[in-house]
């Protein structure tokens, strides 16, 4: 076994894996290829892969979180594909990866693990706390409940009539009120440009936005992978003035059969089991729990 700092090369053999252990991964090569070459420097973000007979067999980050108000607070994740799994491989990426935000004075570093027994007693074994849960669920676009109706004064538009402009607005506002265990905030605008809306798999035609009276009120914004006919809602916000209006079923509808145009054949979502109210919209809509996962905190109290 080989532990060692990924490269570009290695992204075919991660999203392998990735693909392995989760069944609601979309990102393509192509998405992830942007993320890993444009980490924010200020994260000093540590990436490892575990090698063994030539195949990337684990994989690990450690960062510094930017993406909250919490001081010294880091993200990141362990994954060993289910081939793998019993040999170690977790923990000879985690004793580096924990290294590291020692040393960059991480105080609690949060991460997402599945909701399984192996996990949990790998995370247990190293102190690791369990905290907030997340169900993924999935629906077929080509099968959703009837277009609602769209009140007056509210008009909706995809991205690609738009531009990023009004859905960074709403994003930047919405972010704030993400449940979890750690506050959120939507990053700055030219990392969301490059990371997120300007992205090989950000569906410009799907991503919708509803305007209330002229001004930006509410958005959704989906991935496609064609490779994988699957498409992933990458946030889903409502500004706080707007809420209790039903402009995310909207958004959402109008998302989706799009999607479906586009030959997505399943859109997969994430959300927290608190937030009640877009479980409500997702429920109607038709989406399906396919799997649970939950937030991982780790503490450094020596850093």
């Amino acid at each position: 076994m080989l532990i060692r700092e990924m490269t570009v090369e290695d992204l075919p053999g991660v999203s392998a894996l990735k693909y392995a252990l989760t069944s609601w991964m979309v990102a393509s090569v192509q998405a992830q290829e942007v993320r890993f070459r444009n980490q924010p420097a200020g994260s000093h973000a540590l990436q490892l892969v575990a090698e063994v007979d030539g195949v990337i067999a684990g994989v690990g980050l450690a960062a510094l979180n930017l993406m909250t108000t919490e001081p010294n607070a880091g993200g990141g994740f362990v994954q060993v594909h289910p081939d793998y799994q019993g040999r170690g491989i977790g923990t000879a990426l985690w004793e580096p990866l924990s290294a590291h935000y020692r040393s960059l004075g991480v105080k609690r570093a949060m991460g997402w693990g599945r909701d399984d027994e192996h996990t949990q007693a790998w995370m247990a074994k190293r102190g690791i706390a369990r905290g907030a849960s997340s169900r993924f669920s999935a629906v077929d676009p080509r099968e959703l409940p009837p277009m609602p109706e769209i009140p007056p004064g509210v008009t909706l538009h995809s991205a690609a009539e738009v531009g990023p402009g009004p859905f960074y607005t709403v994003d930047l506002e919405a972010a704030r009120d993400v449940p979890g265990d750690m506050p959120f905030e939507a990053a700055p605008k030219e990392e969301w440009l490059v990371r997120h809306f300007n992205a090989p798999d950000y569906s410009h035609e799907a991503s919708t936005v509803a305007f209330v009276d002229g001004k930006p009120a509410c958005v959704t914004e989906f991935d496609i992978n064609p490779l994988l006919g699957r498409g992933w809602t990458g946030a889903t916000g409502t500004l706080r003035e707007f809420r209790g209006r039903g402009l995310a079923k909207l958004v959402k509808s109008v998302c989706l059969r799009k999607a479906a145009e586009l030959g997505v054949t399943q859109a997969i979502t994430a959300n927290d089991y608190t937030n009640a109210p877009m479980l409500a919209v997702n429920d109607w809509l038709g989406y399906k729990v396919i799997a649970t996962s939950y937030t991982y905190l780790a503490t450094f109290g020596d850093a």
